[in-house]
């Protein structure tokens, strides 16, 4: 792996990236740009010698041009267009890599979170997507349409966002869960 300093200009976003661009006060930028602060650069821009692209990296370069930075290490590879390109789409491609083993993600976060003197949102999650990981319930914030159910405070609610198309498989691994659980009551609400 040859690693280069390179001047943060020399660094031309390459015009087929098939990633959406971020931009300062999008969500998902300010969770880049806090874990850059937090973290630094650890995981280098890849950068193409023959045609000047990045060809990994785009929205960390992007977060930190924002921030003024000039220079910047980088992983150079020296390849024609179209093996960049490949490249390209194989770095960003989340089928490439492994999923998440849900179990040891949940344990995990619950070990950084049970941590008093650590910030668990540092992982790129905000707070509702932990709580939904694991399965913590929301006690501070009412949620929309909950009037229209009961107050009992002995019971928990949990909301499933069920996309349209998967309704059918979903609904019959319900009425399983249901069928197990004469206890639970089931809303179903339709927007």
């Amino acid at each position: 792996m040859i690693i280069e300093t390179q001047p943060i200009h020399a660094l031309k976003n390459a015009p087929y990236n098939p990633r959406v661009t971020l931009q300062p006060g999008d969500e998902r930028w300010e969770r880049l740009q806090r874990s850059l602060d937090e973290f630094q650069l650890v995981q280098p821009i890849v950068w193409n010698r023959q045609t000047g692209h990045v060809v990994s990296g785009h929205q960390r370069l992007a977060v930190l041009k924002h921030q003024g930075v000039e220079q910047i290490e980088c992983v150079v590879v020296d390849l024609p267009l179209e093996r960049e390109k490949a490249l390209n789409v194989t770095l960003n491609n989340a089928e490439v890599g492994s999923s998440w083993d849900t179990s040891r993600l949940i344990d995990l976060v619950s070990e950084l979170q049970d941590l008093p003197e650590m910030d668990a949102t540092l992982t790129g999650f905000d707070d509702q997507q932990l709580r939904d990981l694991v399965l913590s319930p929301n006690e501070t914030e009412s949620i929309a349409g909950e009037e229209d159910f009961d107050s009992d405070p002995s019971k928990m609610r949990v909301i499933l966002e069920i996309p349209e198309e998967e309704w059918e498989t979903v609904e019959t691994d319900l009425d399983s869960l249901l069928s197990l659980h004469p206890e639970i009551r089931l809303h179903l609400l339709h927007k």
